[in-house]
Parts: structure tokens; C-alpha cells; sequence
């Protein structure tokens, strides 16, 4: 596998034909007798020319095929001997484990959580899963919340501590370099 021009994770007709000990002409052929969608081709092969040294300085044109893994999988489901089954073994065992996290996750975690939606003009424009310990405060509140002894630890206070200070910082370096940008001119 490698990353193509694209940034996609690929690979090529080529590689599986020295991988699986097959004849490229022979993987071209499985490729292009494929029983899947055109949409499923055009998604996950696509065609490309390359030039091969065939010896005595001698070039010739060679079809290729560059896949994607799900393009890979496909064709290798369709392959026989030892590394096919391999690669099917590791493709069931990825694919078993993947179901048992996600089975073990929707046991762990109750469907419930929270959504916030932002309304204008009477029509919703955007909706966000928040955290069921978020709060929603407008700024002018926002000072009063800190006076509730109840509602935060003082590690909690603390790390807005910091972080405010930290903003005020910023902000007042930004504003002397502009104070001095200004003197300046």
C-alpha cells in the first residue's frame, strides 16, 4: 500500500501480482471481469499507463490498475492459495473485532445525550451533540456562575483561572504591539 497523488491509501495491480505470485496480466484480467456496480469500479479502480524497461534499453506501454482497499478486498476475496486466505483470515478477524467493540460500546453507552440547535429567522441553520456537562450562558452571566460555590471543584476554577489569565496576556501583548506600531508612523 502507499499514499497516492490523491491522499488516498492505494495500491496497484503490480504490487498484488508480486504479492500473490500472480501473472500481471492475469490480476489485469480478474480486474476487468469483476461482477460489481460500474459505481463501485470508477470508485475504487482506476486505469493508468506505465512504462516498463523490457530490456536493451527497450520501453513498452503496460496497463495498470490502481485500487483503493476496498477495491484490493474485493478482488482478493476472489483469489485461492495461501496468502489469499490469509488476507481473507485477517480481513474476518479485523471485522469480528470491529463488531465486538462496537457491540461492547453500545452496552457501555447510554443512547441519550444532548443537542443544541441554533435558530434564525424561525428556521434551524445548525445542531451540535454537546457534552452533558456543558453549560449554555450568555456573557452577561457569566461572572455570576463562578460565585455558586457548588458548581465547580477548585481544580475546576483553577484551570479557568489559568486560561483567562492566560487570554488577558495575549490580549494585552496584541494590543502594546499595536500601541507601539501606532508610535511608530
Amino acid at each position: 500500500m502507499f499514499i497516492s497523488d490523491s491522499n488516498e491509501l492505494v495500491t496497484d495491480s503490480f504490487t498484488v501480482s508480486k504479492h500473490f505470485n500472480k501473472q500481471h496480466k492475469d490480476v489485469l484480467k480478474k480486474i476487468e471481469s469483476l461482477d460489481c456496480s460500474d459505481i463501485f469500479i470508477s470508485a475504487n479502480f482506476s486505469a493508468y499507463v506505465q512504462k516498463l524497461n523490457i530490456g536493451n534499453s527497450a520501453v513498452r506501454d503496460s496497463k495498470a490498475y490502481q485500487m483503493t482497499k476496498d477495491g484490493f478486498m474485493f478482488l482478493v476475496m476472489g483469489f485461492t492459495g495461501k496468502r489469499a486466505a490469509a488476507v481473507k483470515e485477517a480481513y474476518i478477524n479485523a471485522f469480528n473485532k470491529m463488531a465486538e467493540q462496537l457491540t461492547k460500546k453500545t452496552a457501555v453507552e447510554p443512547l441519550n445525550y444532548r443537542v443544541v440547535t441554533t435558530i434564525e429567522n424561525g428556521h434551524a441553520v445548525s445542531s451540535k451533540i454537546i457534552p452533558n456537562d456543558a453549560f449554555i450562558i450568555s456573557k452577561s452571566s457569566l461572572a455570576q456562575i463562578f460565585n455558586d460555590p457548588s458548581l465547580f471543584s477548585v481544580d475546576e476554577l483553577l484551570a479557568v483561572s489559568n486560561s483567562v489569565n492566560t487570554s488577558i496576556a495575549e490580549i494585552a501583548r496584541l494590543q502594546d504591539a499595536q500601541f507601539k506600531q501606532m508610535k511608530k508612523q
